[in-house]
């Protein structure tokens, strides 16, 4: 039943990357309801799933009869296979083009115990139902309409995996960009904060000042009255002189306070030009870190947009924040 030739498995290969695409597609299209063009190269194709049929079916080659042998062995084999890729990928273009952190029983994001299952189910239909019209189709090709097909398909295919390839490179120095570029943001909003702190401290600080130089006024001022008072009840004859005395200690102590507001004032004043004059600074250097992110995404290449768009789960352990930021950004677009 398997007694194919290279270019025969070539073809095969192809077939089930199209009908992985088809099938990825339509799931993640009815998910995120919109149009995707799931996957990783710019055709219809998910290589991943060719690769995983053709393993699947030759794993399924010794094991004929046995199903339940077949489905833990397809099942194993694809995992493995999954996860490998998985690190590569995410070693070469910092991304993952998968994720499945959210599902339930899951292994660093890259493989879980839903999809092992899937894999195993579908190693178990291939060989009994799906491969059946793929077998039938490849039988009725001859050899020469296989190997001219299976040319041209390949031609377009290392094509497009050149183009991909070198999409996804300038992709992950893009993340590796905006990483910079937000850690500069959060710096810049962290020095904001900070001023804004050392602000209020300042003028904390200026106002505990003021009424401490106030406090020590009044307390001379009350000690000078209760000086004057207690001359007043020597004698008769010293009330007008305490009476004066009371009167210009008032407009000492007037004045003084005065002064002290007026410096407490012009301080405080000083303070809030210096921290408007900081803040603006700040303000406008996040501004412009601001504007170069957005420069940069509006920059991106069509086909670097495309991938973000196509791949809802892509994640970027590395680059986390800068990830999200991305497709933020392009979803406001």
């Amino acid at each position: 039943m398997y007694n194919y030739s290279a270019v025969q498995w070539t073809l095969i290969f192809y077939i089930y990357c199209v009908f992985g695409w088809i099938f990825e597609s339509t799931v993640v299209s009815v998910q995120q309801r919109r149009l995707v063009n799931r996957g990783f190269l710019h055709g219809p194709m998910l290589p991943i799933y060719g690769f995983g049929a053709v393993i699947m079916l030759h794993v399924a080659l010794p094991l004929d009869g046995h199903p339940v042998l077949i489905f833990f062995a397809g099942m194993i084999v694809a995992t493995a296979f999954e996860y490998v890729v998985g690190v590569l990928m995410e070693t070469l273009f910092k991304v993952r083009y998968w994720d499945y952190s959210e599902h339930r029983f899951q292994f660093q994001g890259r493989i879980c115990l839903q999809s092992s299952l899937a894999w195993g189910a579908l190693s178990l239909a291939l060989p009994y139902a799906l491969h059946r019209p793929v077998a039938w189709l490849v039988a009725c090709l001859t050899p020469v309409w296989t190997l001219v097909l299976t040319g041209c398909v390949t031609a377009y295919f290392v094509w497009d995996v050149i183009v991909s390839t070198r999409t996804a490179l300038n992709l992950a120095k893009l993340i590796e960009e905006l990483e910079k570029m937000r850690v500069e943001i959060d710096d810049l909003r962290a020095q904001f904060a900070a001023q804004a702190a050392e602000t209020r401290e300042k003028l904390a600080a200026a106002s505990a000042e003021a009424r401490a130089r106030m406090n020590e006024i009044a307390e001379e001022r009350l000690a000078q009255v209760a000086e004057a008072t207690r001359e007043k009840e020597v004698g008769s004859q010293l009330m007008a002189e305490a009476a004066e005395a009371r009167a210009k200690l008032e407009a000492v102590y007037a004045e003084a306070r005065a002064q002290i507001t007026a410096a407490s004032q012009e301080q405080h004043d000083r303070i809030l030009a210096a921290a408007e004059e900081s803040r603006l600074q700040l303000y406008l250097a996040v501004q412009e870190a601001e504007d170069r992110m957005n420069a940069r995404i509006r920059a991106m290449r069509a086909d670097s947009k495309w991938i973000v768009r196509g791949n809802p789960t892509m994640r970027s352990a590395k680059y986390r924040r800068a990830g999200e930021e991305l497709r933020r950004r392009l979803k406001k677009r």
